[in-house]
């Protein structure tokens, strides 16, 4: 049975209180259920009140005993609720020291001169008669999954990620933990992602898998490494297991979107799959297992070089979003940059600007490549298996990585 101190019970119900404001905010919960209720039934908490029992918070944690490195970490979560609930209150802060405040990270742009091959790397790796463009749409309609044909792929995609992940980390996850994959239907046109994990507690997450939308067979490895074995699955299920059931870290019963733990959490997720398979035995897998038509392929080594781009590619749309959020450039300006790269059209370009327009998807754009630049800034291209582990069982922050 897990304690909740008096101290946990007004963090928790801190948290909750925000999330009634900023919808969203809190993407998992799985604590006390009567804190929920009291949230639930209560009328909505001023941002001002808000304010003030985060800062009594901040002055009342050197007062709860913990270790050094749990109290920095608390320290830094409660300073990341507290900047949420400045700007509820209306203060304004610049982007960037959003960023540190929120994310315990600088948000700073990546090198451009990592993207000046960009054309001359894609024309290459998807090579063949036509324009570039050309080639991309024809590998596109080929290598899309018929709607049907998505839930039985991405389970064995699970299943082989799930047996690789006890291969390389033996009596990491607890027996009792496990996936369920749901296909919803009725799906608001807003949403505009393919796979997303929502954390049940009592180790159970439900991965929903969006089979509306353009799902390719070479996706699968990865979204499920991403979303399940050894990413946000396995992370969630860990910090569980060990951290709040075990050692009674309340802070680890809730997921606060706005908090420097999404930025581990993404950089985890988006490493997970390189931790499982080289470049080469994912495309092997993938083109023995999930590919629908191999005839269609160039070659094994030309599938190698595609999966090899799509984290320069990934650079090119996070300096996009800077350009956008943090130099405020004009519509004209961002369209003009996208089309300097001569891979992107203008409708694409104009869409993604659209995205960036919302505050919640203009700074979740950063979390991915500022995680994974964080853990890579620390242990090079890849943590060992060790570092890995580490990662995934002890809390780390951002600024632990520099």
């Amino acid at each position: 049975m897990v304690r909740i101190s008096e101290f946990g019970e007004e963090y928790l119900i801190l948290a909750l209180r925000i999330d009634k404001h900023i919808k969203g905010y809190v993407d998992f919960y799985y604590g006390p259920e009567k804190f929920r209720q009291i949230v639930d039934n209560e009328a909505i908490t001023s941002p001002s009140k808000l304010l003030i029992t985060s800062d009594n918070l901040l002055n009342k944690l050197d007062l709860q005993g913990y270790d050094i490195k749990r109290e920095r970490y608390l320290e830094k979560l409660l300073t990341a609720m507290r900047t949420s609930i400045e700007l509820l209150n209306g203060i304004e802060i610049s982007i960037k020291d959003q960023f540190l405040k929120l994310y315990d990270v600088a948000l700073q742009p990546a090198n451009e001169s990592e993207l000046k091959n960009l054309k001359s790397e894609y024309d290459e790796a998807y090579g063949g008669p036509g324009s570039l463009e050309e080639r991309l749409d024809k590998l596109r309609i080929s290598r899309k999954v018929p709607e049907e044909k998505v839930f039985v792929l991405f389970q064995k995609a699970l299943n082989i990620v799930r047996k690789q992940t006890n291969k390389l980390f033996p009596n990491l996850l607890p027996e009792e933990e496990h996936i369920s994959i749901d296909l919803p239907e009725n799906l608001n046109d807003k949403i505009k992602w393919a796979y997303y994990n929502w954390y049940l507690g009592n180790f159970h997450s439900r991965i929903e898998v969006n089979s509306k939308y353009t799902i390719y067979w070479t996706s699968f490895l990865s979204a499920a490494s991403h979303e399940g074995y050894p990413g946000h699955h396995t992370e969630f299920v860990i910090n569980e297991n060990k951290l709040y059931r075990e050692l009674n870290q309340f802070e680890h019963s809730i997921l606060i979107l706005q908090s420097p733990k999404m930025i581990i959490s993404e950089g985890i997720a988006n490493l997970a799959n390189s931790m499982l398979f080289s470049n080469k035995e994912a495309a092997e897998i993938l083109l023995r297992d999930f590919c629908t038509d191999a005839s269609k392929e160039a070659s094994l080594e030309k599938i190698v070089m595609q999966d090899k781009l799509k984290a320069k590619t990934t650079l090119f749309w996070y300096n996009f979003a800077y350009h956008a959020v943090v130099n405020k450039y004009s519509e004209e300006e961002l369209i003009q940059y996208g089309k300097n790269a001569e891979l992107f059209n203008e409708a694409g370009l104009k869409m993604e600007l659209k995205r960036l327009s919302t505050p919640a998807y203009s700074k979740n754009a950063f979390l991915y490549h500022l995680g994974t630049n964080a853990i890579r800034q620390k242990y090079g291209k890849k943590p060992s298996i060790k570092e890995f582990q580490n990662l995934l069982v002890n809390p780390t922050l951002p600024s632990d990585l520099i």
